[in-house]
């Protein structure tokens, strides 16, 4: 459980090295042109959500209770508590800072974007779907408490939590694919950090041959509750491929031609 912990961890700290050179790209540049804006908003979400399943997860009495209750074999309550890793926690909240200085950027630098960045329609429903689900499903669970431990319409708290975790891996999953279309609009790759393409690319290739390939043992209920999927994983690798692709065979010479925004 620590290995793979660990592993994911270091994972996390590259994707933070990654960020920063993009960073530095944008400073150096004093530009964003090209830079999607959804692809940090949706991380940024992303990385909050699993802090806040996190830290239910680690410090909610009610939680722990319910896990009991539907798994008294796996989680019982005079039992170890609910794994989780404190490295992957850090993690989520250092990519979350990380994203919060390119944001800042993209605020800054705004006057040097082209007429197609911005903060999609698309992605500002799918927040708000994704926010009204959660304050729904929280509303629910929270309804009969402390008397009762399930909510409305049998939603208990636990699984609220369980939603909001599974939400913020998904919006982590998609969060490449904004910058995809935002190069096939312009034909241009121009505004991404080449620093930042790859590493990312490396970093999800070691970290996918590692975990599949290097043998690690640990009961599937004991497997950290804050893992990221394999599925997510997978699907950055892909998307990244994507962008690689973009960047180095079919965009490559490609000069930048839109219009900037206001």
């Amino acid at each position: 459980m620590m290995y793979s912990s660990l592993l994911q961890f270091s994972s996390g700290l590259i994707d933070v090295v990654a960020i920063s050179y993009q960073r530095r790209y944008n400073k150096l540049h004093r530009s964003i042109y090209g830079l999607s804006y959804d692809l940090y908003v949706l991380e940024l979400a992303g990385s909050s959500l699993s802090v806040y399943s996190t830290l239910n997860y680690l410090w909610s009495p009610l939680v722990r209770v319910q896990l009991s209750r539907r798994y008294p074999l796996f989680y019982p309550l005079d039992g170890q508590g609910i794994p989780l890793s404190v490295l992957l926690l850090i993690k989520d909240v250092l990519i979350g800072v990380s994203c919060l200085a390119v944001l800042r950027q993209l605020v800054i630098y705004r006057y040097t974007k082209h007429i197609h960045q911005s903060i999609s329609k698309l992605c500002i429903v799918v927040l708000l779907a994704a926010s009204t689900f959660g304050i729904l499903t929280y509303a629910f669970s929270s309804a009969h408490l402390p008397n009762n431990n399930s909510g409305l319409f049998g939603v208990f708290f636990i699984e609220h939590v369980n939603y909001t975790s599974v939400i913020g891996h998904i919006l982590s999953a998609l969060r490449f694919l904004p910058q995809l279309s935002l190069n096939w609009f312009g034909s241009s790759t121009s505004g991404l950090s080449s620093k930042f393409v790859l590493v990312s690319f490396v970093n999800k290739v070691l970290y996918l041959l590692i975990r599949n390939f290097v043998p690690h043992s640990a009961e599937f209920y004991r497997i950290p509750f804050n893992t990221t999927p394999f599925s997510v994983l997978l699907l950055e690798l892909f998307s990244i491929v994507g962008i690689l692709y973009q960047a180095q065979l079919l965009y490559l010479n490609n000069k930048p031609h839109l219009p900037k925004g206001k």
